[in-house]
């Protein structure tokens, strides 16, 4: 300091205002969980599931048109009923406070007076939130993936390991583009689309599904996005339609196949792998034994540690209801 300041403050450290807006925390971005809701509005969402495994039936039957000259009855038709296997599976995620540790530093402001701690005060419901955004990521991409990172439960039955193992339905293996310089690729992912729909269209069962709204694609937000760009590669920027218009504005939600009425829709947790699915509504199937405890966060103080605990648990599972071409088709690995 010079003399014409009038202090020496050499002797001081820099005040550091850690009070003021320390309770502002900004959180990282972290994946939303939509895959509950997609299953509700397009699959089905299952209750009362309490048992490990279940068994989802199906049913079909033949009609042979036969000669109805003269008299007599000759049967040759039958129903035939089937079953495909549900999975479920015990989750549970947990965690504990300590109050006092947080007391040698700024964060000792936020809590309540006094050493009888039951609760962290105003800080509680940030460290909740961000508890709860978490555990809700974790929650979209196990009926998905199943078990990712440092998780240790065991679900290999889970929607991508049933569709790999299934026969007949991967519609191709490659990495989504936009479509290369002319967006005629294979790989872009309009042209991804485009190969799904036909499928169904080829076939004279499912294309008044394709038709009538019945078939839905899921992609990840970068398909989305990719999507967009082989379409305009194809058709250029004057030919957007109208069910287009909202990617053009950025809005990757949902919006129907140009030229069908198969609905596409985003789904965050496939952001993992970038696997696009086409399935007949109706087909993924997601269960719970009670659906509010995806969602419950219990909290509790336990005086004989002084500790404050956490814990989610729920009981989930996932299955597709038919495995075949006739229900559902995909565009990534096969095992």
């Amino acid at each position: 300091m010079s003399a014409a300041d009038g202090f020496n403050l050499a002797g001081l450290s820099a005040l550091v205002n850690e009070t003021e807006f320390g309770a502002l925390f900004y959180q990282s971005a972290l994946m939303a969980n939509d895959t509950f809701t997609f299953v509700q509005q397009n699959g089905q969402v299952l209750t009362g599931a309490k048992n490990d495994t279940y068994k989802l039936p199906t049913m079909s039957s033949t009609a042979t048109l036969q000669s109805g000259d003269g008299c007599g009855h000759n049967e040759v038709d039958e129903t035939t009923f089937a079953q495909t296997t549900l999975t479920m599976v015990n989750v549970k995620v947990e965690g504990q406070f300590c109050p006092q540790t947080l007391e040698p530093y700024y964060l000792a402001s936020t809590l309540p007076a006094g050493q009888h701690y039951s609760a962290l005060g105003s800080l509680q419901a940030n460290i909740i939130a961000e508890v709860e955004r978490q555990i809700a990521k974790k929650m979209a991409i196990l009926p998905y993936y199943g078990p990712t990172g440092s998780d240790t439960v065991t679900f290999a039955n889970h929607w991508m390991k049933l569709l790999e193992d299934a026969y007949g339905i991967n519609v191709g293996t490659t990495t989504p583009t936009s479509g290369g310089s002319a967006g005629t690729d294979a790989a872009g992912v309009f042209n991804i689309v485009e190969s799904l729909a036909d499928v169904f269209y080829n076939n004279a069962d499912t294309a008044a599904d394709a038709n009538n709204g019945n078939i839905v694609v899921a992609m990840s937000p970068k398909n989305a996005r990719l999507y967009f760009q082989n379409y305009r590669k194809l058709f250029g920027d004057n030919t957007i339609t109208p069910s287009l218009q909202q990617l053009a504005t950025g809005n990757y939600t949902t919006w129907i196949h140009p030229g069908t009425q198969i609905m596409i829709a985003t789904q965050n947790a496939l952001g993992t792998e970038g696997q696009i699915i086409a399935t007949r509504k109706g087909n993924q199937v997601l269960a719970f034994d009670l659906a509010t405890d995806a969602t419950r966060l219990d909290l509790w103080y336990d005086k004989t540690d002084d500790l404050i605990y956490w814990r989610q648990r729920v009981k989930m599972g996932a299955a597709w209801r038919a495995i075949n071409s006739s229900n559902v088709n995909y565009w990534g690995a096969a095992s």
